[in-house]
C-alpha cells in the first residue's frame, strides 16, 4: 500500500519497467482528491506483467516524493487489465 495525503492505495514499483503505470480508478481517485496532476495524451501499446496487451491512450503527471527527494512524473493511465481491485473507503 502506498500512503498519499489523499489515502492509500495499492502499488507495485518495478524499477525495470520501460515507463510507469497507474491504474484509472486510483488516477480518478487522485484527481478527485485534489492530488496535483496534469492528463495528457499518449499514444503506446504494452505487455502487461501477465502477458496481455494494453493500449494506453492517456496519461498524467505527478507529484512524486520519496524521503527528503521530490519532482514530477509522468504515469501511463491503464484502463482495465488483470488488476486487483480494493474497495474505496
Amino acid at each position: 500500500m502506498l500512503r498519499l495525503k489523499a489515502g492509500e492505495v495499492p502499488a507495485l514499483v518495478d524499477t525495470g519497467a520501460q515507463f510507469s503505470c497507474v491504474r484509472s480508478d486510483v488516477a480518478e481517485f487522485l484527481y478527485l482528491t485534489g492530488g496535483p496532476c496534469v492528463f495528457s495524451l499518449c499514444s503506446v501499446c504494452c505487455v502487461l506483467a501477465d502477458g496481455t496487451r494494453a493500449e494506453v491512450t492517456n496519461a498524467m503527471k505527478l507529484h512524486v516524493k520519496l524521503l527528503d527527494f521530490a519532482w514530477g512524473h509522468e504515469f501511463k493511465v491503464l484502463n482495465g487489465g488483470a488488476f486487483p481491485h480494493y474497495p474505496r473507503s
